[in-house]
């Protein structure tokens, strides 16, 4: 069931499948047909699931996918709005207006499926843990920022007066984000995979998904960054470290602040070059 289920991963909209064989094949105009398509495909496959005793322990997992599909077909939706991503004006409305779309459409039919919120992390857990380490490490990634952003996200003329001048954009982007991936890549999978897979397998199999997704990514980050190989490892690691913060804390909160503080020098030298 893992390589199923990293199939299904990867081929998810805007994660990572429609850059990889096979559905690279795929045109860009026949993208949104295809996401709604693939949303169809997993409902239905979770309902059959559902109905059958031998399968019905894997319905929770397609119903995840299902949610996930869906809501990057939501996100999608952002785009008609025009914001001008050569702005820093333009990046903030474009995130805080995806992310919106997707964290209330998971939210919404992760109740509507009959689950609680507590089941993709969206609680506070061990609330003072959580901050703890989120924390310590938002900040640890703030202070090595600025060499980040200079030799791994081709950074042009920074300096702190310019990053602290940003930060009020800076902030609610990474912020933002975090919460989006988080929800996407660990929220809704971490221990629907965990009760088929076991801790290490769930852990593993979102971090590889994960790593894959950002190799994507990294394709239309070329103008940012040449070290797409260094980016799909660090985060595998991240992806795995994350995980598992999730799983200790029992919340969300501490992995968004982690995965924030990691998006700072990625901004930093978009900005930089804006």
């Amino acid at each position: 069931m893992l390589v199923i289920f990293l199939i299904f991963g990867l081929s998810l909209p805007a994660l990572s499948g429609l850059l990889l064989f096979p559905f690279s094949l795929i045109p860009n105009s026949l993208w949104q047909i295809y996401g709604i398509i693939l949303s169809i495909f997993f409902l239905t496959l979770a309902v059959l699931f559902y109905r059958n005793e031998h399968f019905k322990k894997y319905w929770q997992v397609l119903v995840a996918f299902f949610i996930a599909s869906s809501a990057l077909n939501l996100q999608a939706i952002s785009g008609w709005f025009g914001f001008q991503s050569s702005t820093m004006d333009g990046l903030l409305l474009a995130m805080l207006s995806s992310t919106a779309l997707v964290v209330v459409s998971i939210v919404v039919l992760t109740r509507g499926s009959g689950s609680s919120s507590p089941s993709i992390f969206l609680a506070k857990g061990k609330l003072k843990l959580g901050l703890f380490v989120g924390l310590v490490g938002f900040f640890i990634f703030f202070a090595l920022s600025i060499p980040g952003a200079n030799y791994l996200f081709m950074g042009q003329n920074i300096t702190a007066a310019k990053v602290v001048s940003w930060l009020p954009w800076i902030l609610p982007i990474v912020l933002a984000n975090g919460l989006r991936e988080e929800l996407l890549y660990r929220g809704l999978f971490l221990s629907r995979f965990r009760s088929l897979l076991g801790t290490g397998s769930a852990v593993f199999l979102q971090a590889l998904i994960f790593s894959l997704s950002h190799s994507v990514a990294g394709i239309g980050l070329k103008q940012y960054t040449p070290y797409i190989s260094v980016l799909v490892v660090t985060t595998f690691v991240l992806g795995s470290v994350l995980g598992y913060v999730m799983l200790k804390t029992k919340s969300i909160i501490g992995p968004i602040l982690i995965h924030a503080g990691t998006d700072i020098p990625i901004f930093i030298g978009i900005f930089s070059n804006l």
